[in-house]
């Protein structure tokens, strides 16, 4: 892959401005469409969209209630009620200029009002009347009772009030409006005011309330910060002037949305600016480079206009919120640049730069890309807008960062020798470091028990900042009224006016009852006073049935009559009389809405025909949550309960980004494994990435942090950077790996710059006041060190210990698949043989058979497991052959080449008539010594001698006594010299030796190893040496040295019929397992071009030459000559020193003589010269005295200049040409 970035590298510095044409060019037309683009400033597109939630969002949209703003005039100790009345009209004098701002006030009672809602009651009674109404109607009528009414009228009208009530009395002699009016309490959720000097003032007079609406949203802070700097102007004038009588205060949305966006700017500049300023000193000084700030922003500035540009041509818009929390993303894209820089800076070699820098680069950029593409699956608009724009900017800020920066900074070869303090910090070994190990692996282990602690808030007022002076006023206003909390607003909702109307009629109805019931405080509601047509036909037909003809004029009987004994005219009340008269028929909502003292804009709205009518209740602390529960089942009934809110939204909000932390997992770990191609790495890659959130959680859970909505959003950038660096730290660590050289100082400066971006930039706000700053703050520090910490700490320690730390023993390293295999098969060894021991014992001790019948018996058993605890890793290939028919019937001696432990199982499936002599460690083993005991085998530390006679009746019995006669087992497979004691068994009991010659084992599971490989393994049964064969000699000690010589020879003819040309290919590229991808598939590839050559190639080399071989390769011909013959030692000189280092970083040569030299005129005689360098280089200074022969593999070439050295041909092949010494 980074083939093609250094090719475009070299394009661009051959056409430098054509480049730049194109480079200002792409940059032209995608900021142009970009520019197009439409921002969307709907707060609520963060919601998830689901039936409900859409429904309460559309709701939400349209309730008055958020925006106002109470103005709060409270008496002080030497006040009066008409200083607080007097303060209210200077206050509403001075806001009079305030239009531009002001929808109205509320607070203030004018006369005029009063008379059009008492004329509005009059004119539509019926409207307004119940039941209850018409009983206590009905007492009035008789002629005591009007009497009695008549008779106070008239003393009303007598008193110095009666100017005033005159024309009440006149149009409603029974005071029938009276009862009505009480019915206009319901739009009060209590009876904490009273009217005062046409003021709202508290019942114990202490304060006086003014609601202000404002023309604007809460949300338009910019607009409200000069009016709410209008209304503080107002105030300091007013508190100055009415100094000692009233002072006043204000509370509402609108100053809370000011306040925050103050402090938020005010947190930023002094945070954000100087930490930013801080984090470019820095990067000047490690960088060397003014311009260092601009470069690492310009990558940036591509990705966001090509992001942009694709938003609009997929969608035309973008939600504001999206782009703003976008910006978080700022500290990843500038993470590609500095990535970029520092391994620029550390390496000025081109090509070694790219083949470095593009992978890790691109598989970063892709993991955060398709991380934050999961917002897809949240059914939120705004998230969507977000993953699409954040995967498209990393995407292209990264492909940018590589093409781009290179050009810009240019590396002094002087400043690689320069370390700054940031240097020092990335050359530190932190995986060395006791003290952090052991603080990292307690901290880990307490965060197990504490990451269940973290909570989910709900609650989005606790991330609000609130000024002191606004806390005081809310809680006026919490201590006298219960405007501020408490409350759960009702939405009854409908296609027209009508249906909602009656839907809220209906809610009316249901709240009178739980009132009387007492599961609510109270209510305020329009239900009972703006009706339905339906419902106030009713009313008018009820009003009709009441007033019969008879009691019309009865009324007007008695009234006539008690009024004209005390001096009222007959017509006095004909406007009564008139209106008994009247037809009522249905009125409209307009009409209602015309009586400006019922407010119902405050109740009422509509929006695109969609109608919504709001109701208020009050409920205790207690009760809330039942009523809630049930009022949720009412039809058409929205509760917008903050609480319930939350838990609609944000909880469903949570929901979406815990599948969405498992969403980005799987497609994190889709991608490591498209780049790193081995399932292994991914794990090792994916466990830190686990680990710094399990850290992170645990960290906020020891310290009570809790997660909310903002914290949460900026948990897919700790996300990011904990996949970030996981992804470098495995290329720092697989390039160590791979080479056998420590690049992690150059590594871990680029990811301490990259933590140092985030720390600077977000982390700086744990300084600031703001909640919601200190929150995103302090979950990105946390998680930015706990990222730090396990990458720095942890990663490496478990990386070694997975890859590494077998390669320095000399083990080869092993597939996950093959630790599985392996781990069950030894488990299913030790827990069988411990189970066999157990059964064993008992089957010896209960069972009433002969003691032979239960030995065989046991024998046969412990046979077959053996067999099925070879048979139990399917990947490893078994064969037996039995050419001479062997039975085992006859006892014989059996020996055996020895080399793995699973030789003993080999030999021991197939007959239960064995009988090992083992070792002591065998013997009493406590999970198989009681099987063996039980088994017969026998213990032979101390040689054979001793333990003649106790074998001799096991003879007569007629089993065949098992021996290892090398005593201990090969390390690599070559027959070692055999002792003498199975030979002197067989001697004394004058019994044939049965050869088995065991191949392959060795390579399935070698000695000191525990993982069994992927190999075939071959048990060949020999044909039986006679006791009385001379041809081996006729003394034991004769014997011994003869058979051990046949014995070499015969597995010498086996190794050549068994091992083929791919026969070692699994140990070869084992050996170079988990280096660089494009190592390992270069051999691959070379394998199988090369392999038959390989394998002719060992036919023509000495099994134990000493050999000079000149390549070009990573060491794998070396590899396969010292697998094919392990007594070859190998001098190889590879002109790369890159080649020559993942050459020497091979397992196997600490299992073989293989050295890597870095001359190949050093002094050492060489029998062998093997040449096969691509790229032939003189050999004229080199010392061939010694050189018996050469041979050159694809380099016939040379072939006239080592005949001129006095060299025969000796061999000639295709591509393989052999010189023998004249």
């Amino acid at each position: 892959m980074h083939h093609y970035f250094l090719q475009i590298h070299h394009f661009v510095q051959r056409n430098k401005l054509l480049a730049t044409g194109i480079a200002l060019a792409f940059l032209l037309v995608f900021g142009f469409f970009a520019s197009k683009i439409t921002f969307e400033e709907d707060i609520t597109r963060i919601i998830p969209k689901n039936d409900q939630s859409d429904l309460t969002a559309k709701v939400l949209k349209q309730l008055n209630f958020s925006d106002k703003i109470t103005v709060i005039i409270e008496k002080d100790k030497n006040g009066t009620v008409d200083d607080l009345a007097e303060t209210a009209t200077v206050f509403l004098d001075s806001i009079a200029l305030c239009t531009d701002y002001i929808k109205e006030i509320q607070g203030k009672v004018e006369d005029e009002n009063i008379q059009e809602t008492f004329d509005f009651v009059y004119n539509n009674l019926p409207l307004f009347l119940d039941d209850a109404d018409y009983a206590q109607i009905d007492k009035k009528l008789n002629s005591d009772s009007i009497s009695v009414q008549v008779e106070r009228n008239y003393r009303t009208l007598i008193s110095p009030t009666g100017i005033v009530a005159k024309e009440f009395i006149l149009n409603d002699p029974l005071g029938i409006s009276f009862i009505a009016l009480k019915k206009l309490q319901q739009l009060s959720v209590g009876d904490e005011f009273q009217l005062k000097n046409g003021f709202l003032v508290t019942k114990d007079e202490s304060k006086l309330l003014l609601f202000i609406t404002t023309k604007l949203s809460g949300t338009e802070t910019e607009k409200n910060t000069l009016f709410v700097e209008k209304l503080n102007a107002v105030k300091s004038n007013l508190n100055a002037q009415f100094k000692g009588k009233a002072t006043v205060d204000y509370f509402g949305a609108s100053l809370i949305a000011v306040a925050n966006a103050k402090q938020i700017k005010h947190d930023i500049i002094t945070t954000i600016f100087v930490s930013l300023g801080t984090l470019m000193l820095i990067l000047i000084l490690f960088y060397r480079k003014v311009l260092i700030p601009v470069i690492i922003f310009i990558p940036t500035i591509f990705g966001v206009a090509v992001a942009i540009a694709s938003l609009y041509f997929i969608k035309t818009t973008i939600s504001a919120i999206s782009l703003s929390v976008g910006a978080v993303l700022l500290g990843v894209t500038i993470d590609y640049s500095l990535h970029i820089l520092t391994h620029y800076k550390n390496n000025n070699d081109l090509k070694t730069f790219y083949k470095d820098i593009t992978m890790p680069l691109i598989m970063s950029s892709t993991t955060t890309a398709l991380a934050f593409l999961c917002l897809l699956f949240v059914n939120s608009e705004a998230l969507k807008d977000l993953g699409i724009f954040a995967a498209i900017s990393v995407v292209v800020s990264a492909l940018f960062s590589l093409l781009i920066v290179p050009h810009l900074y240019k590396p002094k070869a002087s400043d690689v020798n320069k370390k700054t303090i940031l240097d020092k910090a990335a050359s530190f070994s932190f995986e060395r470091n006791k003290f952090l190990i052991i603080s990292s692996v307690l901290l880990i282990v307490i965060s197990f028990f504490t990451f269940g602690n973290v909570k989910f808030n709900n609650n989005l007022s606790e991330l609000n900042f609130i000024p002191t002076e606004i806390k005081k006023a809310e809680a006026k206003l919490e201590g006298t009224t219960n405007l501020t909390s408490k409350s759960i607003y009702l939405a009854s909702y409908g296609n027209s006016m009508e249906e909602a109307l009656q839907q809220n009629n209906k809610l009316f109805k249901n709240l009178s009852a739980k009132k009387k019931e007492k599961a609510i405080l109270n209510f305020s509601s329009l239900g009972g006073i703006v009706l339905p047509k339906e419902m106030q036909q009713l009313k008018i037909d009820k009003w009709n049935s009441f007033w019969t003809p008879e009691k019309k004029a009865l009324i007007q009987s008695n009234l006539i009559s008690s009024g004209t004994a005390i001096g009222f005219k007959p017509q006095s009340h004909q406007h009564f009389y008139d209106l008994l008269k009247s037809k009522f028929a249905p009125i409209g909502f307009d009409e209602y809405a015309k009586v400006k003292a019922f407010f119902l804009e405050e109740f009422v709205s509509e929006k695109d025909g969609f109608y919504t009518v709001s109701s208020i209740v009050k409920v205790s602390n207690e009760q809330r949550d039942a009523f809630v529960n049930k009022i949720s089942t009412e039809e058409k009934v929205i509760s917008i309960d903050r609480q319930q809110m939350n838990e609609t939204f944000l909880g469903k909000l949570r929901d979406d980004f815990n599948d969405l932390v498992n969403y980005s997992l799987i497609a994190v770990i889709l991608v490591l494994f498209v780049f790193f191609r081995r399932i292994e790495l991914v794990i090792i890659s994916t466990i830190p990435i686990i680990i710094t959130g399990l850290v992170t959680a645990g960290i906020m859970g020891i310290f009570d942090i809790q997660l909310n909505i903002f914290s949460t959003i900026v948990c897919t950038l700790i996300f990011g950077h904990g996949v970030d660096f996981s992804i470098f730290m495995t290329s720092a660590l697989q390039k160590q790996y791979t080479t056998g050289k420590d690049e992690m100082p150059t590594y871990r400066a680029s990811i301490i710059l990259a933590a140092l971006t985030t720390i600077l930039a977000i982390g700086a706000l744990i300084f600031a006041e703001h909640p919601a700053l200190k929150s995103i703050s302090s979950v990105s520090l946390i998680g930015v060190f706990a990222a730090l910490l396990i990458t720095f700490i942890f990663y490496p320690i478990l990386f070694k210990i997975c890859v590494f730390n077998r390669v320095k023993k000399g083990k080869s390293p092993i597939t996950l698949r093959l630790l599985i295999h392996s781990t069950l098969s030894f488990i299913y060894y030790g827990l069988g043989g411990f189970l066999l021991s157990l059964v064993g014992e008992l089957v010896m001790k209960i069972i009433p058979l002969k003691r032979e019948t239960k030995m065989m018996w046991f024998r046969r058993t412990m046979s077959k497991f053996m067999k099925s605890v070879l048979y139990s890793n399917p990947f490893v290939n078994k064969k037996v052959v039995n050419d001479y028919k062997e039975t085992f019937e006859k006892s014989s001696v059996i020996i055996s080449n020895h080399t793995s432990f699973l030789d003993t199982l080999a030999v021991g499936m197939l007959s239960p008539k064995i009988i090992f002599l083992v070792n002591d460690w065998v013997y009493n083993s406590p999970f198989f010594g009681r099987a063996v005991k039980l088994a017969g085998f026998y213990p032979v530390s101390q040689g054979v001698e001793g333990s003649v006679e106790h074998l001799r009746e096991k003879v007569e019995q007629g089993f065949s006594l098992m021996v290892f006669p090398e005593g201990s087992r090969s390390e690599d497979g070559n027959i070692q010299r055999f002792h003498k004691g199975a030979f002197y068994l067989a001697e004394h009991f004058n019994l044939d030796v049965l050869p088995i010659f065991i191949h392959g084992n060795s390579d399935a599971l070698p000695k000191g190893d525990h993982i069994i490989y992927d190999e075939n393994t071959t048990v060949v049964i020999g044909k039986r040496i006679k006791a009385d064969d001379a041809s081996f000699g006729t003394a034991y000690s004769e014997r011994t040295r003869k058979i051990n010589h046949y014995f070499r020879e015969q597995f010498g003819l086996l190794r050549n019929t068994f091992e083929d040309e791919n026969y070692f290919k699994n140990k070869l590229f084992l050996s170079f397992l988990y280096k660089e991808y494009e190592v390992v598939k270069e051999i691959k590839s070379d394998f199988q071009q090369k392999k038959a050559l390989y394998f002719k190639l060992n036919n023509y080399i000495p099994e134990d030459a000493k050999i000079l071989h000149l390549a070009n390769d990573y060491g794998q011909l070396d590899v396969l000559l010292a697998l094919q013959q392990p007594k070859r030692k190998i001098f190889s000189f590879i002109e790369n020193e890159e080649k020559r280092n993942i050459a020497a970083a091979n397992y196997l040569l600490k299992k073989r003589k293989i050295v890597y030299i870095d001359d190949v005129l050093e002094d050492k005689q060489y029998e062998t010269l093997l040449i096969s360098n691509e790229n032939a280089f003189s050999l004229n200074k080199m010392e061939l005295e010694s050189l018996k022969q050469v041979i050159l593999i694809s380099q016939l070439e040379l072939k006239n200049h080592f005949i001129g050295l006095g060299f025969e041909e000796d061999t000639v092949e295709q591509d393989l040409l052999v010189f023998k010494k004249k």
